[in-house]
């Protein structure tokens, strides 16, 4: 089971394509679109999350709260800069569609919070500071989402504070509060060795949510995917436009900030990623169907682009960056 994990961790991008094709399929002949998954979606953060901030020390957060370089650019990166990068693909690739264009907009609005952490930890980057920009983040959206969103798109869309506090408590503080009692307990009983020793197979496990996310994701579009391929073929350049964008910028203001590997990564990610819970929530009850149509696609397309941006980007970024920075 040990080396099962570590090579689901060291290979999940061929696990991601083999649990995309075989949900493509299952959701084709079964119905899983009037399936209620957020039970899922919940077991599955949860799983991603549990094992990472098991992993993480918790002294280690009070020194990454006091990294304020890296806490203020990945902020301005996830909301500033993405809305712009937003503003533009919207008004470029997917002009004359101003309903999946609205997508676009939702997803430059509502940067990415707990699944930062989860991400940041697959990367082998730092735990620690993408818990704290995941936190600030995630307060921060009920007041600069809404803004952002009327600016980009001309809607007055109010965000859910209540949603945003369940999101706080059962994504980021309930995994917290495990995974430092479950961090006490094996030392306390077993030593620190013995829980360093099997700390590096936590990410594998935070791997098996990846894969729980994707399958139940692309079950529930599958009909939609294979029976609009022209629209999803127009978000998927629409969505892989901002992502290059973003993750261009990123990488050139992570060199320029002398930011190493570990904190350079929590950068990227966070100019790239952005939250599906809070966005798909809000553009069900706001904006046209079709809007909610393109942003269904989203995890599938975001998790397909991390791989590639862990997995085939990531040595580069070790090269390009320097395992140590100046951040």
């Amino acid at each position: 089971m040990k080396e099962l994990l570590l090579h689901i961790k060291k290979r999940l991008y061929i696990y991601v394509l083999i649990t995309f094709l075989l949900a493509l399929i299952a959701g084709y002949f079964v119905d899983f679109q009037s399936m209620n998954i957020m039970p899922v979606s919940v077991l599955a953060v949860f799983m991603m999350l549990y094992p990472m901030l098991t992993g993480m020390e918790i002294e280690k957060v009070k020194v990454a709260g006091r990294n304020y370089r890296l806490i203020a650019s990945t902020l301005i990166f996830a909301y500033i800069i993405a809305s712009l990068t937003a503003f533009l693909v919207s008004r470029t690739i997917l002009s004359g569609y101003d309903d999946l264009a609205l997508a676009i907009v939702l997803v430059g609005a509502i940067p990415c919070s707990n699944m930062l952490i989860g991400w940041s930890g697959i990367a082998d980057a730092s735990v620690a500071d993408a818990f704290v920009v995941a936190v600030i983040g995630l307060l921060l959206i009920p007041v600069l989402s809404p803004v952002l969103i009327f600016i980009n798109g001309g809607v007055f869309a109010t965000i859910d504070i209540t949603k945003i506090a369940v999101i706080l408590l059962m994504y980021i503080l309930v995994p917290l509060a495990l995974g430092m009692l479950t961090r006490r307990e094996i030392i306390r009983r077993k030593g620190r060795d013995y829980f360093m020793g099997i700390k590096k197979y936590l990410p594998g496990v935070s791997a098996m949510g990846v894969l729980l996310i994707v399958f139940f994701s692309v079950a529930k579009v599958s009909r939609m995917v294979l029976g609009n391929p022209a629209i999803f073929l127009l978000v998927l350049a629409g969505l892989f436009a901002y992502y290059i964008i973003q993750t261009s910028l990123a990488v050139l203001a992570a060199r320029i900030l002398k930011f190493g590997y570990g904190q350079g990564m929590i950068l990227i990610l966070g100019a790239t990623a952005s939250s599906q819970a809070i966005s798909l929530s809000l553009a069900a009850t706001v904006f046209p169907p079709l809007t909610v149509f393109a942003l269904s696609f989203k995890p599938v397309l975001q998790v397909f682009y991390i791989m590639l941006l862990i997995y085939g980007l990531g040595p580069r970024l070790r090269m390009y960056l320097g395992e140590n920075g100046k951040g």
